[in-house]
């Protein structure tokens, strides 16, 4: 029988290359379409039950309190300008697209800004950030570890077959990750991502987001 000689270090960074890195694009292959929000919540379980057998508190973590009027007019500083650039890259690269949900199928787009909230962003931010930040900072120092949360979030969405969901979605894990890192609140992290996730179903460009949308 052999002994295993890796450290918990690297044993913790693999755990972390094969979850993160090499599950994404295997799924990808697999192309599962309509499954994907069960995997979300199922990762995101499990996430959960990781964190609670190791003390974690989820009204310490959602930390309302932290995200107060500061932290909100931060928020929405840097989103005016980067919700014209989006605006602007969906009126170049899917012109017939710019608004096209809250015209034509205003309905669909109202269930979208209610429920995209509550089943895409809180799973995902439990995962990315609450998960992501503990389970892994023995492997990042300082603010590396905003930086690899950002690129795993982003390579999730290799799922979605296009590479517009990718680079947005990293990007945008940056900007999600630096609001947790900055203020522990993940009540904060939740409002930015579904701030963002909201603007970008209503320009149109949830069309790079549409569960199994290949874009090439």
């Amino acid at each position: 029988m052999m002994k295993d000689t890796m450290s918990p270090k690297k044993r913790l960074l693999t755990e972390c290359l094969l979850i993160f890195g090499l599950v994404p694009p295997v799924l990808a292959a697999l192309k599962p379409h309509g499954l994907m929000y069960v995997m979300l919540w199922i990762a995101a379980a499990l996430s959960w039950r990781w964190l609670a057998r190791h003390d974690y508190k989820f009204r310490e973590d959602w930390n309302r309190i932290k995200f107060g009027k500061n932290e909100l007019r931060a928020i929405l500083i840097r989103f005016v300008p980067i919700a014209i650039a989006l605006g602007i890259f969906t009126y170049i690269a899917i012109p017939d697209r710019l608004f096209s949900l809250p015209l034509e199928r205003p309905r669909v787009w109202v269930m979208v800004m209610i429920l995209y909230p509550l089943l895409s962003v809180i799973p995902q931010e439990i995962l990315f950030r609450s998960f992501f930040f503990r389970r892994y900072a023995p492997l990042f120092s300082g603010r590396a570890i905003m930086l690899a949360s950002a690129l795993a979030f982003g390579w999730v969405h290799i799922l979605l077959l296009n590479w517009v969901a990718v680079v947005f979605s990293a990007l945008g894990g940056l900007l999600f990750a630096d609001t947790y890192a900055r203020t522990r609140s993940l009540a904060a992290a939740c409002f930015e991502h579904a701030l963002y996730g909201c603007t970008i179903f209503t320009l149109g460009l949830g069309y790079y987001f549409y569960h199994g949308q290949a874009v090439h």
